[in-house]
């Protein structure tokens, strides 16, 4: 056989074995996990019958705080807590009892609060006199003038109650103003025992509307001490109730004989009080003396309309020693 014939046959052999033992392909569909979507919070919108979950991200309302929880790896609904906004409540005092409170040392009868008065009107009041028979009557208008001030030498009962009849006449520049009647009584050395004011509303033409009286009343109790108590220690505690005319603070204060303020407190009665006819407060006033000292500690509240006059005074005779 010739040379190239075999090397022909032997090039056919080889191509057959390889062809006969290659492996044959096959065609398989392979499914491959596709990557897993970002979880976002959702919250439900509601439509007009069902609830519908959508993939719209959160948006936080306005108003009371929000806490969300989201479960990692899930897709369920968030859990929405709702923390509500803490408010400012006012928070009053039971009604006190008031049954065996005494009445003010100065008690205007008429005319009564916010009254609408013509000149002349004519003052009734119940009154226990400071030193000499004394007491101060005076009306002053909204923008701080005295318009009318008189003293009153009153004759008193055994009880040492007087009866006050006053007629006051005033003019005034507008048609109508504010104003403050206020009585007061001092003692010896001319410190302030007792003042009652009330807001009224003058008229320069037409016919007075007179309000009835409303509150008459100790305005200031103190159950810690009574009147001419003699106070060690360094510090005087007062506890006891008070009737609020408004929202100012009563300012606490022990005078001297000559007239010195040695210590002041203010306290601030709670919000709401002026509701009510009494509210409890205490205080502690801390003192510094050397020798037994006699003061007077008054209670007062300053009125809104003008507030250099206060609405009520009350005053307890004390002393003081180191």
């Amino acid at each position: 056989m010739k040379p190239i014939t075999v090397q022909l046959i032997l090039c056919f052999l080889l191509v057959m074995v390889f062809t006969g033992c290659a492996p044959q392909s096959s065609t398989e569909q392979v499914d491959l996990p596709l990557p897993t979507p970002a979880v976002e919070n959702i919250l439900p919108t509601q439509t007009a019958n069902s609830l519908d979950f959508t993939a719209t991200p959160t948006k936080m309302p306005a108003g009371p705080t929000m806490i969300i929880k989201t479960l990692e790896g899930t897709s369920i609904p968030p859990i929405v807590l709702t923390q509500p906004t803490p408010e400012d409540t006012a928070t009053l005092e039971p009604t006190v009892v008031e049954k065996n409170f005494p009445n003010a040392l100065i008690q205007i009868i008429t005319p009564g609060s916010l009254s609408q008065l013509a000149s002349p009107f004519t003052v009734q009041a119940s009154v226990f006199p400071g030193a000499g028979g004394l007491v101060s009557l005076q009306l002053i208008g909204e923008d701080g003038r005295l318009i009318h001030d008189q003293l009153l030498k009153l004759a008193t009962a055994e009880s040492g109650w007087s009866n006050l009849l006053e007629e006051i006449k005033f003019e005034i520049p507008s048609a109508g103003e504010a104003a403050m009647l206020v009585l007061t009584t001092h003692d010896e050395f001319d410190r302030p025992i007792t003042q009652a004011a009330i807001q009224i509303f003058l008229m320069q033409i037409g016919k007075s509307d007179i309000n009835d009286f409303d509150f008459i009343k100790q305005p200031y109790i103190i159950r810690s001490f009574k009147d001419e108590a003699v106070i060690t220690g360094g510090v005087v505690s007062v506890t006891g109730f008070a009737h609020s005319y408004n929202s100012n603070p009563i300012i606490i204060e022990l005078l001297t004989e000559s007239g010195g303020v040695l210590e002041t407190q203010i306290v601030k009665l709670p919000r709401g009080s002026e509701k009510l006819n009494y509210v409890p407060f205490s205080a502690e006033i801390p003192y510094d003396v050397g020798i037994p000292t006699p003061v007077r500690m008054t209670i007062r509240q300053r009125s809104l309309l003008l507030p250099n006059i206060d609405n009520a005074l009350a005053s307890w005779t004390l002393t003081l020693k180191p």
